[in-house]
């Protein structure tokens, strides 16, 4: 709960937030097509960080090469029964076939359009499809890379997606988070991909159902290594400056981008200048960075600045924080809202006290340059306030992964019209209230007891689904005994907080807490090991015993049952492994 002296000091930075730059940015940024590797990109980061020389805010820019593809144009043209040109685009790091253009039958597959955001990344390719070797799929959807992949196995030529509505989304389909390695440098696609809208989709699966049709298209992209800049702010806090949050939002854009992210970049900076004007009442130290390559290189520059500083975000990074998307028009609701366990009552809390509404938090996607889950940092918001479900409805709107869950996201029509400068305000307002307690509360606001509840549901609803095919006992034993842990930790800490951050008892229980961050997240987000990056693809609460679900696609005593049952046995040790570092490190 905020002291007095915590509210009048979050009081008086809300009201100094102004809307006279964050609309100077917004009416600059609509003059601008940020894409990465641009010129237009150049001058909007020199545009923000002009302001930051004018205050005298501390800040590096990066200036660098970033494994990007970048769409150019498309062509598609029905050959038979009849001829017909439909317009089409290709999303990043589809194969380019450049002027030499590619043939064949075009056949449809089912796999259905996303019923909510968390569906949106998702995969739904089941049954027997048949033999699709050399055939063309029209089917529905964004082009994720999971479907692309699954897809791309069964050795179609190519994959046309039909979006769901008029307008045609740009996006990305590649798999590989950031730049890649040695271990999936393989893995970006191997197929052209293109996308549609609803009604040519729909024509054409009627025309399908009917007589057999063919298809010419042709991709153009440019793909390679592009020089793109990233600032990097750093506002020292007084008493431990060497710790700090990671406030962050990328800078480029598909098209002007107005809702997604140039709103998110006006926030930036005003929050820059705000926390920078207050730095006397900051505790710890604000890291505000904005990225470039969110968008044609898959969280290119999130992944690259967890690279080169990741040793530091380690040792001293608190928690980061996502600003994409705020500030959009008929968003007013914050009951979509994505952040970790461990932050739930601390995020609704923020929430009601700076903006006096409610608000839940669901788990955070793959998505949204959470390119800090490796590390093991807690995390919060992802995207902003959204459009509420009844006038969703009533809109007729279908989910979309930005601008507030307005659906001119990542298309030309993400205008000036998409932003609300007074919801603008009221997101500023949250994201201040979030980070300045997170910067300022003397022992380290999260609560992993939240974490242990979470393990606790996940590891019995695998039990559920894996019966007597297998026993997790002993991991929910192990997380009982850890909840238990954390109780009696707790306690403990809360006869901390009238103590000075200096005080060694105090720093001990905030390693504590971050050390915590460092063992859970790992195992709840990821696969691959520290400061690797895990592919852009869903990854289910606790990744190494999630298998569970699947026994009911394979018969009892067979090779294949025994592999599930060996690789739940393998996960389930780095499981009960991770929690008995977690229960080492409380007592």
């Amino acid at each position: 709960m905020s002291t007095v002296t915590n509210i009048a000091l979050e009081k008086s930075l809300l009201d100094e937030i102004s809307m006279e730059v964050p609309k100077a940015v917004l009416e600059r940024f609509s003059t601008l097509i940020r894409e990465s590797g641009s010129e237009d990109e150049r001058i909007a980061a020199d545009f923000l960080t002009n302001y930051l020389q004018e205050w005298g805010v501390p800040h590096k820019v990066h200036h660098p090469e970033l494994y990007l593809s970048v769409p150019k144009k498309a062509y598609l043209k029905v050959t038979a029964p009849f001829e017909k040109e439909i317009r089409v685009k290709t999303p990043s790091f589809s194969i380019a076939t450049g002027y030499d253009s590619v043939s064949g039958e075009l056949v449809y597959i089912a796999t259905g359009y996303a019923k909510g955001i968390n569906d949106i990344f998702g995969t739904a390719v089941d049954g027997d499809l048949g033999d699709l070797q050399g055939k063309i799929v029209l089917t529905e959807g964004y082009a994720m890379p999971g479907k692309v992949r699954e897809f791309a196995e069964k050795g179609v030529n190519a994959m046309i997606f039909i979006n769901p509505g008029k307008n045609i989304h740009e996006g990305i389909c590649t798999p590989i988070w950031g730049a890649p390695d040695l271990e999936n440098m393989n893995n970006e696609p191997t197929i052209p991909v293109l996308a549609i809208n609803k009604n040519d989709g729909d024509e054409l699966k009627a025309l399908i159902e009917k007589e057999s049709v063919t298809i010419e298209f042709k991709t153009y992209l440019e793909k390679g290594w592009m020089e793109c800049p990233v600032i990097d702010i750093f506002i020292e806090g007084t008493e431990e400056p060497e710790k700090y949050v990671l406030l962050h939002g990328h800078l480029d854009s598909w098209h002007e981008g107005i809702g997604d992210n140039a709103t998110g970049n006006a926030a930036l900076l005003e929050m820059a200048r705000i926390f920078y004007k207050h730095r006397d009442k900051l505790k710890r130290s604000v890291r505000i960075a904005v990225w470039t390559g969110h968008s044609t290189g898959r969280y290119a520059g999130s992944s690259w600045f967890v690279d080169q500083f990741g040793l530091d975000l380690d040792k001293n990074c608190i928690a980061q924080v996502n600003c994409d998307s705020p500030g959009c028009r008929w968003a007013t609701s914050y009951e979509y809202m994505m952040w970790m366990s461990e932050v739930d009552e601390f995020c609704t809390d923020v929430i009601t006290d700076a903006v006096n509404l409610p608000s839940k938090g669901s788990r955070p996607l793959r998505a949204g340059d959470y390119s800090f889950n490796n590390i093991g940092i807690t995390s919060f918001f992802m995207l902003s306030s959204s459009i509420p479900e009844e006038l969703l409805k009533e809109k007729g709107y279908y989910p979309v992964g930005g601008c507030g869950a307005n659906i001119e996201w990542h298309t030309e029509e993400d205008l000036m019209h998409v932003a609300d400068l007074d919801i603008l305000v009221k997101d500023i307002k949250v994201y201040i209230t979030g980070v300045l307690r997170a910067a300022n509360s003397v022992v380290h606001p999260f609560n992993f007891v939240k974490t242990a509840d979470e393990f606790e549901n996940t590891i019995k609803s695998y039990q559920d689904a894996a019966g007597s095919n297998f026993d997790f006992t002993l991991a929910l034993n192990e997380v009982s005994a850890l909840r238990e842990d954390l109780l009696a930790f707790y306690d403990k800490t809360n006869t901390l907080k009238g103590l000075e951050i200096s005080n060694p008892v105090v720093q001990q229980a905030n390693q504590v807490i971050e050390k915590l961050a460092r063992i859970l997240v790992p195992i709840n987000f990821t696969k691959r090991g520290k400061f690797w990056h895990d592919p852009a693809l869903n990854v289910p609460a606790l990744p190494d015993i999630a298998p569970a679900l699947n026994f009911n696609q394979v018969q009892e005593g067979t090779h294949e049952y025994k592999v599930l049952k060996t690789h739940l046995t393998r996960g389930q040790n780095r499981v009960i492994w991770a929690i008995q570092q977690a229960r080492e490190l409380l007592s």
